[in-house]
């Protein structure tokens, strides 16, 4: 009954009143200079590092708002929902007379509202989002070989068990999920992992400004799961080992696009920390206030505001990864908004049999943009609840997550390629890269094919080199139908460690103990890869 009065009184309180959500913009950033010369003032050094491993340089975006704006335009009385450096200005919920006085001041270019038709009623479709189609103490896990349990299809079906069985799953990569709440992760052995080992690194609710995210709606916790979810013989997440950002964006009380105003909050929260990986499970395309809705040619990527969001976070080295939606089968069809960024990777629903969902959004975009990229498993994904149940569900809420954790996994296995390139290998393995659809994108990716082409190999369609004894304390050999011209040794991190002339035998006992890779290039051109593990 609380929540109900709430919202009565939030809604009485927004359009009985005469409020529109606005972006107040702000003219420019006097204090650039500083912040150039001190970048540690704006940035981690976790996000530096990021931008100089990518070659991004720093830009005006980076740099904060003017404190001393923010503190005129408060001033009026106006309270703000986010002060954002990426639009450089204020989202606000202002009512008509407010927006006079900001336009106003000096330093205020202007002010956008988020209405997008005036004219239409102020009562429209309440959707909820996270309606999917329902289909209904930890040990360390054992990496060579995992016992994927009920998590297997989805896992092997985009052919992520290759870069786990290499020791690839997502240590050192820092993955951030936007969602409307997190319950049960804090004290379910399913998360226990994440949990024991340090992973939850961070933690912020942007609806309700405090680091409480262990409450509110269950969606966040299945969406997590499907990454960070571990339960020994049963359930393997698909980036296990990566660092988890947990961060509440989603508002259960209504449905308004001050929810875009909390994700762009959250990015940049992410992009200044320096987080790898983003996965959204969340789409907007109509709203409580039908004035809001969108038309499916604002999915330009270029429109709406948490489109546009999206994509200067992944403009900051970040792999932004996109749930394309659950509309294929209802009257808007396509795509919603991030999903149409052109940056993002979109990710559509398959089921175990590699059809597409009916539930799965149709692209492209509105300016004709493949979208989705890849697909993975959304129907029947297997999933933890916040009771800690091993569960199974359907949506493209779960195909990209699944989809997020892999990338985080090559992501390690390739740190210094950049994203736009990952992306693209990934989208060059799937199974429709030389037919895209407007339902499967490129189709159903094979992370071993993406790895390969991260190593630089070539059309391997036969094993010409066996190695032996593997695992091995010291001397390895090498025997091959072809010439070898030379053999590469590379790290758990993807650094490689050592090279070798063409030789039968290699020396590895001055190595620590750990898992290596072979890359091993023949003179008929072609090379293979091996997996060593150095006891």
């Amino acid at each position: 009954m609380k929540k109900i009065i709430s919202t009565l009184i939030f809604t009485l309180f927004i359009f009985g009143y005469g409020q529109d959500l606005v972006l107040i913009k702000f003219a420019d950033k006097p204090s650039a200079a500083t912040y150039f010369s001190n970048p540690t003032l704006m940035l981690s050094q976790k996000a530096l590092d990021r931008r100089a491993k990518y070659n991004i340089e720093l830009d005006i975006l980076d740099v904060p708002v003017e404190t001393a704006y923010v503190d005129q335009v408060t001033a009026l009385g106006i309270t703000p929902i986010s002060v954002s450096k990426w639009f450089n200005g204020i989202f606000a919920w202002c009512t008509e007379a407010q927006v006079t006085q900001a336009e106003g001041l000096s330093f205020v270019t202007g002010v956008e509202s988020f209405v997008r038709d005036a004219g239409r009623m102020n009562t429209g479709p309440v959707t909820d989002k996270f309606k999917e189609p329902y289909v209904g103490d930890n040990p360390q896990p054992d990496y060579f070989g995992f016992d994927y349990g009920y998590t297997e299809t989805q896992v092997t079906q985009i052919k992520l068990d290759f870069l786990h069985d290499l020791g690839f799953t997502g240590e050192g990569i820092s993955v951030a999920v936007f969602d409307n709440g997190f319950p049960g992760v804090d004290i379910r052995s399913g998360f226990s992992y994440i949990r024991d080992n340090g992973q939850i690194k961070d933690t912020y609710n942007f609806v309700n400004d405090n680091t409480n995210v262990y409450g509110n709606g269950s969606h966040g916790t299945m969406v997590l799961s499907t990454i960070g979810g571990y339960v020994e013989n049963q359930f393997v997440g698909t980036a296990i080992d990566a660092d988890f950002y947990l961060y509440i964006t989603e508002d259960n009380t209504h449905e308004m696009p001050d929810e875009e105003v909390h994700w762009i909050s959250a990015a940049e929260r992410a992009d200044s920390i320096g987080v790898d990986v983003i996965n959204t499970s969340l789409g907007y395309y109509d709203f409580d206030d039908s004035r809001y809705n969108y038309l499916y040619e604002d999915m330009d990527g270029q429109t709406t505001y948490i489109s546009r969001g999206a994509q200067f976070a992944a403009e900051k080295g970040i792999m932004v990864v996109v749930s394309a939606g659950n509309e294929g089968n209802n009257s808007w069809h396509y795509i919603t908004a991030p999903a149409d960024a052109k940056d993002v990777f979109t990710i559509g629903a398959v089921d175990s049999n590699n059809q597409p969902a009916g539930f799965s959004s149709y692209g492209p975009t509105s300016d004709g943009r493949i979208k989705p990229d890849v697909d993975a498993l959304g129907v029947w994904a297997s999933i933890i609840r916040p009771d800690g149940s091993i569960d199974y569900s359907s949506g493209t809420s779960f195909s990209s997550p699944i989809t997020a954790g892999a990338m985080a996994c090559l992501i390690q296995a390739a740190p210094e390629i950049h994203p736009e390139v990952l992306r693209q290998y990934v989208r060059e393995s799937a199974d429709h890269y030389n037919n895209p659809t407007n339902q499967m994108g490129y189709g159903i990716p094979d992370f071993s094919v993406a790895y390969d082409k991260c190593m630089g190999v070539v059309d391997v369609d036969r094993t010409y080199v066996t190695i032996y004894p593997n695992p091995t304390a010291a001397l390895l050999n090498i025997e091959s139908e072809v010439p070898v011209k030379q053999l590469q040794l590379i790290s758990f991190e993807g650094k490689i460690v050592k090279k070798f002339a063409a030789s039968k035998q290699i020396d590895l006992s001055d190595l620590p103990k750990g898992v290596y890779v072979l890359k091993i290039q023949l003179e008929n051109g072609k090379t293979e890869i091996k997996k060593i593990i150095k006891k």
